[in-house]
């Protein structure tokens, strides 16, 4: 049977930005690809953003480069994984799958939006036929091979004018088996060109590499458990390192970004890794990145990581309060977000700091503390958004009836916009928004400019050339506010 999966993308309402440009392989959709193939299916995936940018952001070519797709392909099944900014454009896909190949056409629908309202989602897009509920892979072969019925686990499905929720699908814990990515399906000259996106800031050839599922913590504001459930399931050591050899020496990165959400939920498997990394000799062709936890990090794992190949360590550090932290169910302190950091800089690496501001019950005591903290860690990147409350997460569940409906999916799209319709801090919605809005203009910019001036390569003159004007303009125009940025 053909299968087309497409992953969709920002409503074109919000292009063009280069935040989407992140050259990212969807290892979700890869594994579902893999899973098809192995199942006798004939699999292909389709990504928007891939050729919208081809395209040169003209919406009418990349739009008829699909309708060409799915008349060539012919698919009998089009499947769709969408987060919650992507669901307009997904609603969209989905009438054009039944426009072009025919209203029997099975469309599907997964990812951490539909796990999450699987009932709404198929109440607002009436195109779509099925959604997938946490892991696709066991669930989609199923569904393609019996249709959708009571007996497939994971589903939510049309039937007699109503909907139908069956047994929940339990999560696969035999991860290798599931691999390898099939890279063919993609244009990896495209995925693997220089960019900054991956090993945030650094402009190398980098491709991301997934070693686990799952994460040790449920946060209050996080989707992630949705999907892949409570805990952390590994892939293998050796199945880890011959995928790092496979994108090092096939495709010559640079760096690999491991995207996980945290490598060190078990301690001695990160330590296995990191010697097997350099056993194979690959710490001498490429560096790499990860995340980690506050909690998870040591001064020996950090030297062994770094003696490995890892350049930089992604940290959620969110707050610089201890009552936003325990607010958001992060299970940490800022002493423990300050010894990680320390930590991290001793071991000679990079830090990127996760920062998030707009929580619940935030004063502005709480962001003061916040940006002293980040002032105290100096972190080499800087990710800075406000939290919008995400379908399924406990702090969205809590939320009035009435604060859900203003709530628009495309308005996810960008999380630094300051006027969002909810407001969920102590602090009145006009006041938030100015002090995010100053914020933003007298911190975040200047200190996003400084790192990309750091990390622009010197040959690169014309860009080094505007960054530092930049720079220099606002501490001219602005001295005192300078003396705030954490430069």
């Amino acid at each position: 049977m053909n299968v087309l999966l497409i992953q969709p993308t920002a409503p074109r309402s919000h292009w063009p930005r280069g935040s989407f440009r992140s050259l990212y392989v969807p290892t979700g959709l890869a594994y579902l690809a893999a899973a098809l193939r192995r199942a006798g299916h004939n699999a292909r995936i389709h990504m928007r953003e891939e050729e919208l940018i081809k395209a040169q952001l003209n919406w009418a070519a990349a739009d008829a480069r699909l309708r060409a797709l799915l008349e060539e392909f012919r698919p009998e099944v089009v499947g769709l994984s969408a987060t919650t900014p992507f669901m307009p454009e997904a609603a969209s896909l989905a009438r054009l799958a039944k426009e072009t190949c025919g209203e029997r056409t099975l469309v599907i629908i997964g990812g951490p939006h539909a796990t999450a309202l699987p009932k709404r989602t198929l109440a607002e897009c009436p195109d779509l036929d099925v959604a997938v509920v946490g892991e696709g892979e066991r669930t989609l072969v199923e569904l393609i091979e019996r249709g959708p019925c009571d007996s497939v686990a994971g589903l939510c499905f049309r039937r007699n004018g109503g909907v139908v929720r069956t047994a929940a699908r339990p999560v696969e814990h035999a991860l290798d088996a599931l691999g390898p990515v099939p890279y063919d399906l993609f244009d990896m000259a495209h995925y693997t060109q220089r960019s900054r996106w991956l090993t945030r800031w650094l402009p190398l050839r980098v491709t991301n590499v997934r070693t686990s599922r799952g994460c040790p913590n449920a946060c209050r504001f996080c989707a992630g458990h949705l999907v892949n459930g409570l805990g952390v399931r590994l892939h293998s050591v050796g199945y880890v390192v011959e995928q790092m050899r496979l994108v090092v020496e096939r495709f010559g990165v640079e760096s690999v970004h491991f995207e996980d959400d945290t490598m060190g939920a078990s301690r001695p498997r990160l330590l296995e890794l990191c010697d097997a990394i350099r056993q194979a000799g690959l710490h001498r062709k490429a560096h790499w990145d990860a995340r980690l936890r506050v909690d998870q990090p040591d001064p020996e794992m950090l030297r062994e990581m770094k003696a490995a190949g890892c350049l930089q360590i992604e940290y959620g550090f969110e707050s610089g309060s201890d009552a936003m932290l325990r607010g958001l169910g992060k299970n940490s302190t800022v002493e423990m977000n300050l010894r990680a950091a320390r930590l991290t800089h001793e071991a000679g690496l990079r830090i990127y700091a996760n920062i998030m501001v707009g929580l619940p019950g935030e004063t502005e005591a709480d962001l003061r503390a916040t940006l002293r903290f980040v002032r105290q860690t100096r972190p080499e990147v800087l990710s800075f958004a406000r939290l919008y409350p995400l379908p399924g997460t406990a702090i969205y569940n809590a939320l009035p009836d009435a604060d859900r409906a203003k709530l628009s999916w495309a308005a996810y799209t960008y999380l630094e916009d300051a006027a969002l319709p909810v407001n969920i801090t102590a602090i009145p919605a006009e006041r938030f928004a100015r002090l995010y809005r100053e914020i933003d203009k007298y911190w975040v910019r200047p200190t996003l400019a400084w790192q990309l001036y750091r990390d622009t390569p010197r040959e690169d003159v014309e860009e080094r050339r505007e960054l530092r004007r930049r720079v220099a303009r606002f501490c001219v125009r602005h001295p005192l506010r300078a003396l705030r940025v954490p430069w």
